[in-house]
């Protein structure tokens, strides 16, 4: 996770995801010897006692459609502030399901035909515990609550990102250290079944600037950035945003005093630098949204929500660069790879 904003101390990140015992690691072991142990990683969601909601990349990180690893005893769902003490809970897996409109065709996985990336809108995916876990208290996902399906009401709103991906302030390059963190950010952008947010910087000239950080705030729709004309170019208090490996990780607003999912963590594009691809002020992160009609129908057959033909969804757009992380373990020790997978 990318640190909070360079204003404020990095361990409030730590501190305000604290409370969210439901966002866990997921871990796959793509293959490993007597000494040594590959991992992809990312983070995810209990969002019913046996249910747990990510990335489809995380799933499938060649984008072909098909899961990576068919033997499920290969994966985990680990649950703790800090996973590299300890996990609290380590939870085994009977069942992964991609988001249907996932696998039905190479446009709905990948947002452009010479850059193999992930398209946000239907990056989705679904663990199957082995069996109820009921120790946690799953989060609500937003198809559940009418108010959070409308898209106008979103806009605009203060939500949470969590993960437990590399952090930094404000640029997310340390590695990746077993602590879920959290930020704040503001959601300028819930178009064509993405949301978006951009991290803005705490620089007054950058604020400002017509080119740039800040402004104009881009959406990551394709086939071209639209400029988002109302989004502010001022930080809230605990600004930040999600780097490599919070991909699948929530975005949650706040409903009735509780933590409500209404996105899942599929991207961030650095828009301000060519040199690299690094998560910090100027860059925009984008979730794909929960309540976009076919996913309702995905997380009603998974049987994560149970809606009645009252509740209406609207659509939320699209774009690059995902953000799995791979992992080496040897001798219990894991360091995080600089490339993206």
């Amino acid at each position: 996770m990318v640190a909070i904003n360079s204003d404020v101390d990095e361990s409030v990140a730590v501190e305000l995801a604290e409370p969210l015992d439901a966002v866990g690691r997921v871990e796959i072991t793509t293959s490993s010897t007597s000494t040594f142990k590959e991992l992809n990683i990312g983070t995810g969601t209990l969002v019913a006692p046996n249910k747990v909601l990510t990335s489809a990349h995380v799933i499938d990180s060649n984008l072909d459609g098909i899961i990576d690893v068919e033997d499920f005893s290969q994966y985990s769902f680990e649950l703790g502030d800090d996973l590299n003490q300890d996990s609290d809970y380590s939870l085994e897996i009977e069942d992964v399901s991609l988001h249907p409109e996932w696998t039905a065709s190479r446009e709905n996985r990948v947002s452009s035909i010479d850059v193999s990336a992930a398209n946000p809108r239907y990056d989705l995916a679904v663990l199957t515990l082995n069996q109820n876990f009921n120790a946690v208290e799953p989060i609500t996902v937003s198809p559940n609550i009418a108010q959070l399906t409308d898209n106008d009401f979103l806009l605009g709103k203060k939500a949470t990102l969590v993960g437990y991906g590399q952090p930094g302030s404000p640029n997310a390059t340390g590695e990746a250290d077993g602590l879920r963190r959290a930020a704040e950010n503001t959601i300028d952008s819930t178009d064509n079944g993405i949301i978006r947010l951009d991290y803005d910087s705490t620089s007054a000239s950058e604020q400002t600037s017509e080119q740039g950080l800040n402004n104009p705030a881009f959406d990551g729709s394709s086939p071209e950035l639209i400029r988002v004309t109302d989004s502010s170019p001022r930080p809230i208090r605990l600004e930040g945003g999600i780097g490599q490996g919070d991909s699948g990780g929530p975005l949650l607003v706040e409903s009735d005093f509780e933590p409500v999912a209404i996105g899942v963590a599929s991207e961030f594009l650095n828009l301000d630098s060519s040199e690299s691809i690094v998560s910090g002020y100027g860059s925009v992160y984008i979730y794909s949204a929960l309540n976009e009609p076919e996913t309702i129908d995905f997380l009603e057959d998974e049987k994560i929500i149970s809606l009645d033909e009252s509740v209406t969804a609207t659509s939320t757009s699209s774009r690059d660069f995902e953000m799995i992380e791979k992992f080496s373990e040897s001798n219990d020790f894991i360091n995080s790879s600089d490339d993206f997978t």
